[in-house]
């Protein structure tokens, strides 16, 4: 098997908020009809003549449409704490690590949904219950149920169901890497529509009343804003047709904080029936899917840059390595491996052999499901972190060569045997000398090991390219809370 970086993909809740979390199981709305107009149609129904209207296509979005569930933007320490709670929730939830798919750049976003994430993402397991499935941090899809009661009205006052309409709603979101935005499509699933009026109403009229589908946002106009009106058709005819209707979700620079202008919303469909002589009563809801974006601009492959994006925010990244010995970087992956499970038994020694150590070695990184406490990393680079970059080769070349100004304070509990770079090999160290927690962290352990030049360098190449294709955001000092605000991810060892 080739070796792969992969991306984690699994959303969650907290087990004793699952409802409020999850979102619902069934989408439910309610719609009202005159007592009278109700008549009326049935009457025309009789009569062989169409009834109700027969509204087709895009309507005008109405100011109604930006006005609901308006909300500020979350502060991104919030959205990082509830991002990595939820997954450890769901992975309890669960009871299983879920999959994951290879880290790569999205598609760019055309009209219709790319069809390789598409047969990936719904031919995959849901991330967790009712929640869909995030496949990684540029795709989501989901079927989910729909369900919408139609209430007789008089003087008002819903007085009597008059019937059921059930279907499945499939939903796919894919973020864009060149904008910070997210593109929503939405369709009924050919055939899933059921109705539950009476079998003359099942026939004459139940299909005849239409839906609306819209995109939306959660947070304040100022954060983020949906395009596009609401598309509406009766429920035969989204029955009947496989066509998917968008909406761009767009979020905006100036809600954003920090370097990279890092900002938070959420996006969604809702569904009803706001066509005379109908009226939503509860208009339904899809579950809300956080976004973070941002305009960072070091990300790139090769001359092609990538200055804006958005992301889900309920993924925890994580870079995967293969100890597969047909990769081309399988010995690093076995010192990392080591290093996780092992670390007592990695160089630089706490203290000289044969001195009773005083505690364990402490190395964080290791991706541990439903564990949103473990400790991560967080990218650093020579540009924007020089004097961590310099101190982190520093201490690395004091403990696998004996070199530098930490010469003395490896000696004795370094690498016994520096790499032989006759060979050539090079010393290989974890943590990451590219991450905040590398080996001059004061607050963790690290490991070095000799490994064959070509193996190092070749996982090197790797990591910068899962930097890029994972839209992972150096450290940023600046940021409220930092440990929790800025992008944390992990190794996962296979």
């Amino acid at each position: 098997m080739a070796a792969v970086l992969v991306a984690g993909v699994t959303p969650g809740v907290a087990a004793a908020r699952v409802e409020a979390s999850e979102g619902p199981a069934v989408i439910k709305m309610r719609v009202g009809i005159d007592e009278g107009e109700l008549d009326k149609m049935r009457a025309q129904a009789r009569a062989g003549q169409k009834v109700g209207p027969q509204q087709q296509g895009r309507a005008p979005r109405t100011p109604g449409d930006d006005q609901r569930e308006r909300q500020p933007a979350q502060k991104p320490a919030t959205a990082e704490k509830q991002a990595r709670a939820t997954e450890a929730a769901a992975e309890r939830v669960t009871k299983r690590n879920p999959g994951a798919v290879t880290a790569a750049p999205p598609p760019p976003v055309l009209n219709e949904p790319n069809r390789r994430l598409l047969d990936e993402c719904f031919g995959a397991p849901e991330s967790a219950p009712g929640m869909g499935r995030i496949h990684n941090r540029f795709t989501h899809c989901q079927r989910i149920g729909v369900e919408a009661e139609y209430w007789t009205i008089r003087n008002g006052v819903p007085v009597e169901k008059e019937g059921t309409t059930t279907a499945t709603l499939e939903l796919f979101t894919q973020t864009d890497d060149k904008q910070r935005r997210a593109r929503q499509w939405a369709r009924i699933q050919r055939d899933s529509v059921d109705y539950d009026w009476g079998w003359w109403d099942n026939i004459w009229l139940a299909p005849n009343v239409p839906l609306t589908i819209i995109g939306q946002c959660r947070e304040s106009f100022s954060v983020c804003a949906a395009s596009g009106g609401g598309v509406t058709f009766p429920w035969a005819y989204w029955d009947n047709q496989t066509t998917w209707q968008s909406w761009d979700v767009y979020n905006k620079p100036g809600s954003g904080v920090g370097r990279d202008v890092i900002s938070y919303n959420h996006e969604y469909v809702e569904l009803f029936t706001d066509f005379p002589p109908f009226v939503t009563i509860k208009r339904g809801e899809s579950p809300q899917r956080a976004l973070r974006c941002d305009s960072a601009t070091y990300f790139r492959h090769g001359t092609t840059t990538y200055p804006h994006a958005c992301v889900f925010a309920e993924v925890t990244p994580r870079a995967g390595f293969t100890t597969d010995p047909a990769s081309n970087y399988y010995l690093v992956s076995l010192h990392i491996l080591q290093a996780q499970d092992a670390p007592n038994q990695t160089y630089p020694r706490l203290v000289p052999d044969g001195v009773p150590p005083p505690r364990d070695k402490r190395i964080p990184g290791k991706y541990i499901a439903g564990d949103e406490n473990a400790p991560g990393l967080h990218r650093i680079s020579p540009q924007l972190h020089p004097t961590e970059d310099k101190e982190n080769d520093a201490h690395k070349n004091g403990a696998c060569y004996g070199t530098g100004i930490y010469a003395d304070l490896y000696r004795d509990i370094g690498l016994p045997v520096p790499p032989d770079t006759s060979i050539p090999d090079e010393c290989d160290e974890y943590p990451m000398g590219s991450t905040l927690e590398g080996a001059a962290h004061p607050d963790w352990d690290f490991s070095v090991k000799a490994v064959p030049r070509s193996h190092n360098r070749a996982a090197g190449g790797k990591v910068r390219v899962y930097y890029v294709d994972d839209r992972i955001l150096q450290w940023d000092y600046d940021l409220e809370d930092p440990f929790n605000s800025n992008d944390r991810f992990y190794v996962h060892v296979q």
